[in-house]
């Protein structure tokens, strides 16, 4: 729909300007854009900010309504069918609006990691003669940029693509790193534990979207899947390296998911009460 109301708007705005005798430039002084935007809207690649609508359809001499309808007015317009119209094209400019945002904000973020890799390749170059360091900050970065991808890229789900990027790239950031510092046991202590920590978050993305309205319950079963991880960490932590289970910090966890599972129990039977 976005897609020919795009074009019968385009079509109607070249057909207006060259009645009038206009150049996209001229169309695009009055305003206040440039003669890019201008062929962009007559093309049918985008549609003009619902900001300008007015003083477009008063420079061509249209109705706003002819604009939103992309042809002209035959006979009376249906009231009912121009404001669903403008709701409609209000909703698809905001939703413009914020994926070009995204999309700079992507932009801005790639060129600060990249600009970030350079500075620490040349500082490592200049005072060690060799790329060190900066080769771990490198892949952490190469990493981050992974995860930011889909989050400000992907249409739908971002936060879900952003996790699966995550557990796509995590074990091979491990074994990268772990040849970088010459240590295997940064893969072989993080193989066990990202898995878990992934299916973590991925609990946690779960669960908050299907208690959205239920932010207590929400919270107790997010801290019973955090004790679970704290113990199976302890238990890493113990096989690999010896030391003693630490049961504190999982039983206080416990002890607050289950305050929440009360407080959402209260707060529901308030609810039916009244």
């Amino acid at each position: 729909m976005e897609n020919d109301l795009n074009t019968s708007m385009g079509a109607l705005i070249r057909a207006a300007r060259m009645e009038r005798g206009m150049k996209q430039r001229e169309l695009a002084e009055c305003l206040g854009v440039t003669d890019k935007a201008v062929s962009k809207w007559e093309n049918g690649g985008s549609c003009p900010d619902i900001a300008l609508l007015i003083p477009l359809a008063e420079t061509l001499g249209l109705e706003v309504t002819e604009l939103l309808q992309g042809c002209r007015h035959q006979s009376a317009p249906d009231p009912e069918e121009i404001a669903l119209r403008t709701l409609t094209y209000s909703q698809e400019t905001s939703q413009r609006r914020r994926k070009n945002l995204r999309l700079w904000l992507f932009g801005l973020l790639s060129a600060l990691l990249l600009l970030s890799a350079i500075v620490c390749w040349i500082v490592d170059a200049a005072l060690n003669h060799d790329l060190t360091w900066s080769l771990l900050v490198c892949c952490s970065l190469a990493l981050a940029w992974a995860v930011l991808l889909p989050l400000l890229t992907a249409q739908r789900r971002p936060i879900l693509w952003s996790l699966a990027a995550l557990a796509a790239a995590i074990l091979p950031y491990l074994y990268i790193m772990g040849n970088l510092l010459s240590d295997p046991r940064v893969f072989r202590f993080g193989l066990p534990i990202a898995p878990a920590a992934m299916l973590y978050l991925l609990g946690i993305y779960a669960v908050v979207r299907l208690y959205r309205r239920r932010k207590w319950r929400a919270a107790g079963e997010i801290l019973e899947m955090s004790a679970i991880l704290e113990v199976y960490i302890d238990f890493i932590v113990y096989a690999y390296l010896g030391t003693e289970m630490i049961w504190a910090g999982p039983l206080t966890t416990i002890a607050l998911s289950l305050f929440c599972f009360l407080a959402d129990y209260i707060l529901r039977h308030r609810k039916t009460e009244t």
